[in-house]
This record gives structure tokens, sequence and C-alpha cells, in this order.
């Protein structure tokens, strides 16, 4: 026996018993309730008296009922019964067999037939009759329950599919989108296009506070995607999407969400669903998502809907950071940062040092490669504080001076990553006296508040000193030759010529270092030091001003 069916004979089985005679229907409900622990067994003397017991409790288990009975008997119990309750098993029992009677029974319904005897082993065989009859009806339910389930996973299933091909469709489009803006229509466009969507909009936090609009799609009337920001239904689950940069799901419990919230838009929507557009620890924005389906957003669509998010987040970044590269000018952001909760304000404070950023550099596992001067203080107590530090994964000493030194640190999270993360270059970043300054410049279409809010966040007490809107200098191939040129002495120059000519730079190489001095009548370590002077001034003015460096 299945776990299914046994769990249907061990669990309490209400019967109805029904009877004109009040003695007998008594004494049958104790005999039963003896016969079969589960049994719980509650009786009526009239089908009037059953009726009004069905309509007030709902159907038991199992109804028994005499056949000959005054008022409605048996047959006409059965019929009424049957035409709420189709399923509910139902033993028709009576003093004298009657094929008749029997085959009125079989066309009303019933699901056992019955005649009563005078003594006690009657109730023997009808107790098998009902365990036998819940078992079947039990066993019926929860097939029809599994099947039931499979049908909606099949269902789920093909539905999750469309949405993967409409959510894959989009990342695809979001390839060619070259800006922000673009970025936020094709999204909204594309899922209010789809059959699975009606309505779509992009909100960010505006300057009050309050959620802003930046695009939308799927309803003509664009009142209607104000008001649904404007303290409409899905407000409140976006905001909190914004708040903690997960999905929030909004289901409407009967009717639609317009019915149960008097500031949501007129349209037939059962479901809404809000996404944070997020890379890193950054939210650009929300996403609300309407469908007229019921639970539209399941587990497994909420995840490929965050998915989205994350690479819509991701897109809106390299949108930023390109416009950036490509623009002639930037928006500077001058930041303070307080006491100790970084590696260089706590370092300052401890050592009474001063610390500078030099250049950064992508590490591994998620580190930034951080070039720092710090002057002030022996380098050995610099490395014995980075050593005690869990935002520092690795230091070294790169170059010691007569107070302090070049080190490389690899930090794991710091004021630069968390603005290299939004899509801004550091210029500066200093500290003193456990405080820190820091400069960054952000693409002009970059959205301030976003960033000063993503900084915040991961700096309380961190504040904006200033913004600015700044020039950035034009590099191109002329100025870039011209810089160079103007880098290096006339030795250095003919050296670089002569070996980058002669093949000393291929692989394997055509000539060597001897060769290359012996042509220009220098030795070897003459060569060397001019090829390295050269090389130093190569990648300097290579990577100075550049927003990676």
């Amino acid at each position: 026996m299945s776990s299914d069916d046994e769990e249907s004979v061990t669990e309490p089985i209400r019967v109805l018993f029904v009877d004109d005679e009040e003695r007998l229907v008594e004494f049958a409900a104790r005999f039963l309730e003896d016969l079969r622990e589960a049994f719980v067994v509650v009786t009526e003397t009239s089908a009037e008296a059953a009726l009004d017991r069905l309509d007030r409790e709902g159907a038991p288990d199992c109804i028994v009922s005499d056949y000959r009975m005054p008022g409605i008997d048996g047959l006409e119990f059965l019929e009424t019964v049957r035409e709420e309750h189709s399923k509910v098993p139902f033993v028709l029992s009576t003093g004298k067999g009657s094929e008749e009677v029997a085959s009125e029974a079989i066309s009303a319904g019933v699901t056992d037939y019955l005649r009563k005897d005078t003594g006690t082993d009657q109730y023997a065989v009808l107790a098998n009759r009902i365990e036998n009859a819940v078992a079947q009806r039990r066993a019926e339910r929860a097939l029809a329950e599994r099947e039931r389930r499979l049908a909606a996973q099949r269902d789920e299933l093909a539905t999750l599919d469309r949405i993967n091909a409409v959510i894959q469709g989009i990342i695809r489009n979001l390839v060619a989108a070259a800006t922000r803006e673009e970025i936020e229509h094709t999204i909204c466009e594309r899922l209010a296009a789809s059959e699975l969507y009606e309505f779509a909009w992009i909100a960010e936090r505006g300057t009050g506070g309050d959620l802003a609009i930046r695009t939308g799609a799927g309803i003509d009337d664009t009142d209607d995607v104000h008001v649904a920001t404007d303290g409409g239904a899905v407000a409140e689950p976006a905001e909190r999407a914004l708040e903690t940069g997960g999905v929030q799901v909004l289901e409407a419990t009967d009717g639609s969400i317009a019915e149960e919230h008097e500031a949501a838009t007129d349209h037939e929507h059962r479901s809404a669903a809000a996404i944070p557009l997020s890379y890193e620890n950054v939210v650009y924005g929300v996403l609300a998502v309407y469908s007229t389906r019921r639970d539209a957003f399941s587990e497994r669509e909420q995840s490929g809907f965050a998915v989205l998010g994350e690479i819509a987040g991701f897109a809106i970044n390299a949108a930023q950071n390109m416009q950036l590269l490509l623009s002639d000018t930037a928006v500077a952001l001058e930041l303070h940062v307080p006491d100790g909760s970084a590696f260089a304000t706590n370092l300052t404070e401890r050592l009474d040092c001063q610390y500078s950023l030099d250049g950064v550099v992508p590490g591994a596992d998620g580190t930034l490669l951080q070039y720092v001067v710090v002057d002030g203080v022996a380098p050995d107590r610099v490395l014995d504080v980075a050593d005690e530090s869990d935002l520092v994964a690795e230091a070294r000493l790169v170059t010691e001076r007569e107070a302090g030194g070049v080190f490389e640190l690899a930090i794991t999270d710091s004021p630069v990553s968390t603005l290299v993360e939004v899509g801004g270059t550091v210029q500066e970043f200093t500290a003193e006296d456990g405080e820190a300054r820091v400069v960054a410049e952000i693409a002009t279409d970059a959205d301030v508040r976003t960033v000063v809010d993503a900084f915040e966040a991961a700096y309380p007490g961190a504040e904006l000193l200033s913004k600015r809107t700044v020039e950035l200098p034009l590099r191109t191939e002329g100025t870039f030759r011209q810089s160079l040129d103007e880098r290096l002495t006339q030795k250095q120059r003919s050296a670089l010529r002569a070996a980058y000519f002669a093949g000393y730079y291929d692989w394997p190489r055509d000539s060597t270092a001897e060769q290359v001095a012996s042509s220009m009548g220098i030795t070897s370590p003459t060569l060397h030091n001019h090829l390295r002077k050269a090389q130093r001034e190569l990648a300097a003015a290579f990577l100075e001003n550049d927003p990676d460096a």
C-alpha cells in the first residue's frame, strides 16, 4: 500500500449517519466508532436535518442513509446531495431488498447499496464498505491533485520557456543599446509587446526621494504611468525593490490590482513585479512589470527577472563608462570619507601618516590593486597594519623611501572600488588624520543621486562636498605622439627606433640586444638603459589620464 493510501486510511473519517429510528442510529454510531478508531460519526433522524447540517458544515467523508424515511426518503436525499456534492461516498441501506430501488439508486449515483440485517455483523460489513469507499475517493482525489499539479507544472514550464525567450531577446537587444535611455526603452517596449505582459515602466529615485518615472510602454495614456508611481499599488513594492535590491511581487487577492488599490491604473492587471536594475552595489532604478495572469510571477520567473535586472544594471554601467570615454566633459564629484571607515582612514589615524593613491589595476577575486604612496611612517609599520586589516588581501612594499614608501595593496573594499563599481573614474584619493577626500569623474548623463546614495550606503557619514562639470583632455593619436616625443631624449628615441626596426621586439627576436647595440656603436648595457627609460616614458604617456588607471 502506498504512503498516500496509508494516510487516507489512518486519518479521521467523518461519517454522517441518517435514519429516522433514533435509538438505532445512536447505537449504530457508537458501534461503528468502536469498530474503527478513525471513524467520527454524527447522526441525524431526517433527511431535512441532514441537508441542513450539510449546508452548515459541508460534506463529510461518507454519508450513510436509510431508504425508508418519512418526508424525504433515502433516494430523494441521495438525489439532492448529488446536486451539490457529486463525489462524496453515499451508502444507501434498506430493510427490504428491491431491484427497482437498487437500480434507481445506481442511476442517482449511489456509491454502495446495503441491506439491513438484525444482528451486529451488518455493522462490520458497513464499516468495511465505508472504509473502502472513502479510501477510493481519497485515492481519486490524490490522483486528480497529482494530475492537476503535473498539468500546472507543464503549463508553468511552457510559460517559463516563453518568458526566457522574451528575456533572452531583450538581452540580445541590449548589446546594441548605446545609452541608458536606449537600454530602458528597449526593456519596456519588448516586455509590453510580448503576450505575457501588458505594461512596464522604469523609475528612479527623484530629488525629493519619491519615484521619478524615466520611461514606460504598454499604456497609451502617459498620465497612468505617473499615477502608477505616485502612490499607486506598485509604488510600495518598487520602493522596497530599490531599498533591498531584491525582486518584489504584488498579487491581487480577488479581482484586479486596480479594484483593490484606488491609486492603481484602471487596467485589469492581476499581478505585478518590481525588479531592481543593479550592478555590484548600485541600484540604478526599478523596473515594474504588470500582467493579467494571476500568480504570474513564480519563483522561477522572479529568478529570470532578477538576472534581467542585473544584466540591465551592467549594461547601464557599461554605457555610462563608454559615455565617459567618448565625451569631452564629465561631472567631477568631491566626496568626504569620515573617520576609520576605510583602510586608508584607519591607517592614517593609527600611524599619523599621509596616504595618496597613485594608480589602480583590477586584481584577482574581485580585488583592486591600488598603488599608493604613504609618507611619514616606516614601511614595516604600514605592512603590519595591512596584515591586520580584513580589507587588505595582500600587501607588499614596492619602493622604500626615507620616511615611507610606495605600496601595492590588494584591497577588497574601499571608497575607490565603490566609485569604480558605479562607473566613476577616481582622479584623486588622499587620506590624513583619519579622514579621506576622493575626487571621481562620472558621465554627464549618470545619475549623481544614485552614485552618492551608493557611496553613502557603503560609507555612512560620507558627504558630497562639491559637484562640477569639467573639461576632459582631448586625446588623439597626434597629441599622444607629441606627448611621447616631448618625454624622450634623442638617444632614447634612437635606441627605441633601432630596436623596433631591427626586430628586437618580435618573437622570436630577429636581432639580439648585442647586435642592435653594435649597430649603434654603443655597449649592450647602455642600450638596455636607453630602452628601459624609453619604455618607461612610453607607458607613462599611455597611462596618464587613462580612466582605467
